[in-house]
């Protein structure tokens, strides 16, 4: 177990592990990269739809040009 002075929380559950480990475990770890690939993913679809939006506010404009 580490002491006080050297240790990190887990990034997904909170508990105590290495200084040089984001995380506790695999299981951990996994979950992890599955929030981030879902915050990666959820940004694109954002910006998919702020891109389909501006076309859509600029397609009169292009139409008449």
């Amino acid at each position: 177990m580490p002491t006080d002075d050297d240790h990190r929380h887990c990034k997904v559950c909170g508990r105590v592990c290495d200084p040089e480990d984001e995380t506790c475990s695999r299981k951990c770890a996994i979950e992890r990269e599955r929030r981030a690939r879902s915050r990666r993913n959820y940004l694109y679809l954002l910006y998919g739809l702020a891109a389909l939006f501006v076309l859509l506010l600029l397609s009169p404009l292009l139409a008449h040009a």
